[in-house]
């Protein structure tokens, strides 16, 4: 039985029931399939602790204590401590710039284990300050992650073409998937009733972190356009992060109405919300894969969102959605108009999409990619 390790080097912290966690989907397919899957995340409680789940508990969730350093990089001293006790058959990390991948690298060639890069990243940092780390970074430390690397497995195409420019070579594409257990606990609510929506109005959704990549101050300006012309609208945005609060104010300023913040919500009371809502909007600058691009099309919700590596390859502009090449007002207000108010469009997109994910998106498919490229490197001298 191969044991295999999946390790989410950046120290962006996760919530397992308020997010698609994708290392934790992957490892239940697997273990499924056989494997006996470790999964490495940051710790939500700054303790390390650990908790079972997948088949007959094959898969093993390590939360670590650790350091945050700037640039999302994070350092756990209790990782290599756990990958010494257990056997690997090959151990894969995550991103090209983190250290952490680059320490984890070095233990697989020093231990002679099989080391996968797994790679969502797609673009050099923006940030002036990321920008000086990251030249000094692919400098000094890239060059020792490149000689360790044998094998490359690349979230999107964008990855891949990201990974060739820094002269990665054997690089596979495999998608992410969505994990559909935490909706089978579904809390059946009515959110027009909790919210106080009107029965005529047709509702827009947002849901994600609420940082500059995802353009909160666009949705708000784009969501008074909508208002302006169509009385019959709300939005609701749900999500937190380092721009919530100028975004509310932002909102007051354009005296908007009939919006409602939600700060989160728990997976199993996303149902209801996707159902109700006419349309999903995701203004994202840069977006690795997006899973709520995923769970929206899942439920049939029609999206319009920004030509990042995740949309490009997940929708099928004006087929199973919509994806735009710019931020202009003008232009995405036109095609919100068509989608929310010529319903037999939006349906029709709406159930193009849900077939697609439901065919092609699920970990239970996804998954059997992933074990099949493990087997085949495991297998290779």
């Amino acid at each position: 039985m191969y044991r295999v390790a999946l390790i989410r080097s950046a120290s962006s912290k996760v919530s397992k029931n308020q997010y698609n966690v994708q290392e934790i989907g992957l490892a239940k397919i697997l273990t499924e399939l056989g494997m006996i899957v470790d999964i490495f995340l940051i710790s939500d409680t700054n303790e390390t602790y650990s908790e079972k789940c997948g088949k007959n508990d094959n898969a093993t969730i390590y939360w670590l204590k650790g350091i945050k350093i700037p640039g999302q990089q994070g350092y756990y001293k209790d990782l290599i401590p756990i990958l010494k006790k257990n056997k690997y058959d090959v151990i894969e990390a995550l991103d090209d710039s983190q250290i952490t991948t680059v320490l984890v690298s070095n233990y697989c060639k020093k231990n002679g284990i099989k080391f996968i890069l797994w790679q969502g990243m797609y673009e050099n940092y923006p940030e002036t300050y990321k920008r000086v780390i990251q030249f000094f970074y692919d400098l000094l430390i890239l060059p020792v992650l490149r000689k360790n690397t044998k094998y490359c497995i690349a979230k999107t195409n964008s990855a891949k073409e990201y990974l060739l420019s820094k002269k990665f070579k054997n690089i596979t594409v495999i998608p992410v998937g969505l994990e559909t257990s935490n909706f089978q606990k579904n809390k059946d609510i009515d959110y027009r009733e909790k919210l106080n929506i009107p029965k005529n109005h047709k509702i827009l959704l947002y849901i994600g972190k609420v940082e500059e990549r995802r353009k909160p101050i666009f949705c708000m300006k784009l969501y008074k356009k909508i208002k302006d012309e169509y009385k019959n609208t709300s939005l609701v945005y749900v999500g937190s992060g380092p721009m919530l609060e100028e975004t509310k104010e932002y909102a007051k300023s354009l005296k908007l109405k009939d919006i409602h913040f939600i700060e989160k919500l728990p997976q199993s009371e996303l149902q209801s919300l996707y159902k109700e809502s006419s349309l999903f909007i995701l203004p994202t600058r840069y977006e690795i894969f997006g899973m709520v691009l995923l769970e929206s099309m899942y439920f049939g919700t029609p999206v319009i969102t920004y030509k990042a590596a995740g949309p490009l390859d997940v929708v099928e502009n004006e087929k199973d959605g919509i994806v735009m090449d710019n931020f202009e007002i003008e232009n995405w207000f036109n095609k919100v108009k068509e989608l929310i108010y010529e319903k037999d469009l939006s349906n029709t997109m709406g159930k193009k999409a849900q077939e697609k994910i439901k065919s092609n998106y699920l970990w239970k498919d996804i998954g059997k990619r992933y074990y099949k490229e493990f087997e085949k490197i495991i297998s290779k001298n």
